[in-house]
């Protein structure tokens, strides 16, 4: 008994499900024969295949609620979408089963008049099948399973197939026999376009389509909010499982430092968490100038530019000790700032000539195009 109440709610729901399909499956099969309701029996097929597609669903809910580790970073959502998917096929072809089934029915002219035995079992499927239907779809909605989601739908199609089936009897019983095959055609129908519209769904998240229009604008409000942000590009986003995954690309002023840009980067990030309950993660590229169509690419490194800047350092004629240095990549420019201790014996006018020869010596190699030189008159 503790086993059935430790289980998850979608596993739950999928049982609870499955359960009302053997039940259905089984009613509508004796009341399709004994009430001589062609529409009926097709539609028992129709809660047979179900069972398939819970079964489905419910492993593929399972593994999806698996955690992330090493060999799936972004754990293992994915399986629920290929469930979501799966589904969709399944029902295309129950749908096409059960069509061809119909259609020879009605190609051998042997229609019967159904009983109110058949009307009765049509009318409890639909009362059932709604209701599991708004059971279903809480479920997945609340655990953001697109797997569940899909099967929910599939019970409202149950549903609506009961109701067709239901008019197809009433309408042979009073006089047009044709109607109950007929009403299994217009099942046949139904369940092909349920099952077409899981299936794309799911294919798109296959695919890693994007969002919606709507929806990604929603995400740029609040980061056009975030004070640090000049403006943004290349917004990806993406589902996974039922989660939101997003990538863009912000752009901050270029006198922000290190520290400036990851905070401004994981406010960007927080914000977008906090305000989306599907977003799982968001991953922000810091840029400091708008390098989208930056052709040129910026060959030296940091420890190439410190070969380069500490030897003429040391070659100068006066004493002096490089502090800190920091490199600036800009608009396809390569610009050096180096602060320097120097000889405190010595005044601001003797200095200057060998910081401005410094700085010509420097600025005439080819990896550096521009130089700032500062004295750090607080270094230890």
């Amino acid at each position: 008994m503790s086993n059935l109440t430790n289980i998850s709610p979608g596993i739950k729901a999928t049982l609870i499900g499955a359960f009302a399909n053997l039940l259905l499956s089984v009613a509508k099969f004796i009341g399709g024969v004994a009430g001589n309701s062609t529409a009926l029996v097709a539609d028992a097929l129709h809660s047979l295949s179900d069972l398939l597609t819970d079964a489905i669903v419910m492993a593929t809910h399972k593994i999806g609620q698996m955690p992330a580790d090493s060999n799936h970073p972004y754990g293992h959502g994915r399986a629920e979408t290929i469930g979501a998917t799966i589904v969709g096929g399944v029902i295309i072809l129950a749908g096409i089963w059960i069509g061809y089934e119909v259609w020879q029915v009605i190609a051998s002219g042997s229609q019967l008049v159904p009983t109110w035995l058949a009307a009765g079992v049509a009318t409890f499927s639909i009362f059932v099948n709604e209701g599991i239907f708004h059971y279903t779809r809480i479920v997945g909605e609340r655990t953001n399973s697109p797997a569940i989601i899909a099967n929910a739908w599939h019970h409202r199609s149950d549903a609506i197939s009961s109701v067709a089936v239901l008019i197809g009897i009433l309408g042979a019983h009073f006089g047009y026999p044709v109607m109950d095959p007929l009403a299994g055609g217009v099942v046949a129908l139904m369940i092909l376009k349920v099952g077409y519209d899981i299936l794309t769904d799911g294919l798109r998240d296959l695919m890693d389509t994007g969002l919606s229009e709507d929806q990604t604008q929603e995400f740029q409000k609040i980061i056009d909010g975030i004070p640090e942000v000049i403006k943004f590009h290349d917004l990806r986003t993406r589902t996974l499982g039922g989660e939101i995954f997003i990538d863009v690309h912000i752009l901050v002023d270029t006198d922000l430092t290190v520290t400036e840009g990851h905070a401004a980067a994981e406010r960007v990030r927080r914000s977008l968490i906090n305000a989306f309950n599907r977003v799982q993660d968001v991953l922000v590229h810091v840029d400091g100038e708008e390098d989208q169509n930056l052709l040129q690419l910026y060959s030296a490194t940091r420890e190439d530019l410190r070969k380069i800047v500490d030897p003429m350092i040391a070659d100068a004629d006066i004493t002096l000790k490089r502090t800190r240095m920091r490199v600036h990549y800009l608009k396809g420019t390569t610009l050096v700032e180096i602060y320097l201790q120097v000889d405190p014996d010595k005044s601001i006018s003797e200095i200057n000539p060998f910081l401005e020869d410094l700085k010509k010596r420097l600025k005439s190699t080819p990896e550096i195009d521009d130089v700032r030189i500062f004295v750090d008159v607080n270094a230890d």
